[in-house]
């Protein structure tokens, strides 16, 4: 009974599914009707492939608004999407995508019609007349075989619908355990993640369990006048998040103080760059590289996070934090170089689901704008300063404080 319980039921349904076409094809004899069938599934499979390739890259070229003439254009023709993209969070993104997979799955399809009377109806003739001649277990084994791409088709379909459940369902428990299954592991690592990890499946850290809310009520008792905002509302106004000023019973002064030997490494990583952005970026690789993200700690924050050390010495002298910490640190060492620089908190989606997450923002006089930075999510690979689509696992951004 304790090895059952071991099982992973979402294991065991990816192996099912990946079974039960082979062994349908080895149980059932081929037929000409059979084969057909099967090379139209194929095709049509191979056109839903391509067509969630082509949705996720266009999708990427919608949500990254950086001046591209596609842009203007569609701004042109259909004013109101203009207003809509800035509210890009990652629905919108899936939206778009479902979408855009439709209009590219239709237009494949009239594409290849002609496929289905030119080579498919001709090419099943021809393999139903070679296996015919074949004996029973042959043709079995072939019927088995021949199912092969049917089946990882289907494991595919299903695992990216864990995928978006994971994403956008407010299930903890349940993602934990879909993310637990070691055949989900392995097909999220080597398919999902690297066809939707541009905008969608990031493996990245925040802090969960309403770690921010839950560290003012620690420090204000009830009945204070200091107002507890829910870290998981819908509204931008409900996001205020005053209370990251108090954040481990430290004001977000004390966290961001820095030390002779942060500015001196600042100074140093920095050199002789004259150009603030550029001053901005060579500092957000440092921290990105140097800092690894401490999963311990973002667990006892999720618990009792009053007694936690934190802030901008911290982490460079243990070279771990959370977001806290790396954000802290990245406005240290913007003030030791002369950079404005702003302490930013709002939702993060991890690629599992949506946290309290803080980054900043540095100024870039040369363009009179700000920059989007998080070093947090830079320290998992991907380059999050300055990414055009910030804004597709960022949301409910709140300045804390501006440097």
């Amino acid at each position: 009974m304790n090895s059952f319980s071991n099982i992973n039921m979402i294991t065991v349904l990816i192996a099912g599914i990946f079974l039960i076409p082979i062994l349908a094809g080895i149980l059932h004899p081929f037929s000409n009707n059979r084969i057909q069938y099967s090379l139209v599934s194929m095709l049509n499979s191979l056109e839903f492939l391509l067509g969630i390739i082509l949705a996720v890259y266009l999708a990427g070229v919608i949500f990254s608004d950086n001046g591209n003439s596609f842009l203007t254009s569609l701004y042109k023709f259909i004013p109101s999407i203009k207003d809509l993209l800035p509210r890009q969070d990652i629905w919108a993104y899936i939206i778009t995508v479902l979408v855009l997979l439709l209009v590219i799955i239709c237009v494949l399809r009239l594409l290849t019609t002609p496929l289905h009377r030119y080579a498919i109806v001709p090419l099943s003739n021809r393999i139903s007349s070679a296996v015919n001649s074949m004996n029973c277990v042959v043709k079995r084994i072939i019927g088995g075989i021949w199912q092969l791409p049917r089946s990882v088709f289907l494991v595919f379909v299903f695992s990216l619908l864990l995928n978006f459940y994971t994403s956008f369902n407010n299930n903890p428990s349940m993602g934990e355990y879909i993310n637990n299954s070691a055949a989900y592991q392995l097909i999220y690592k080597n398919v999902l993640h690297p066809l939707l990890s541009s905008n969608i499946a990031k493996q990245i850290p925040v802090l969960f369990n309403d770690s921010f809310k839950k560290t003012v009520e620690n420090l204000f008792p009830t009945g204070n006048d200091t107002k507890v905002h829910d870290s998981q509302s819908g509204s931008p106004d409900d996001r205020k998040l005053q209370v990251i000023e108090y954040f481990n019973g430290m004001t977000l002064d004390e966290a961001v103080k820095s030390t002779p030997e942060i500015d001196n490494t600042a100074r140093k990583v920095v050199g002789t760059e004259k150009n603030n952005k550029e001053k901005g970026y060579l500092l957000y690789k440092w921290i990105s590289k140097s800092i690894k993200y401490d999963y311990d700690k973002a667990k006892m924050i999720a618990t009792n996070p009053s007694g936690v050390a934190s802030g901008s010495i911290v982490a460079y002298t243990t070279r771990k934090g959370v977001c806290f910490d790396y954000s802290c640190l990245y406005v240290s060492m913007c003030r030791a170089v002369g950079l404005k620089v702003r302490f930013v908190t709002g939702l993060g989606y991890s690629g599992v689901a949506w946290g309290d997450h803080a980054w900043n923002q540095v100024y870039y006089p040369e363009e009179k704008r700000w920059i989007n930075v998080d070093t947090t999510f830079g320290s998992s690979g991907y380059n999050y300063f300055d990414k055009p689509d910030f804004s597709v696992d960022h949301k409910y951004d709140d300045i804390q404080f501006e440097w």
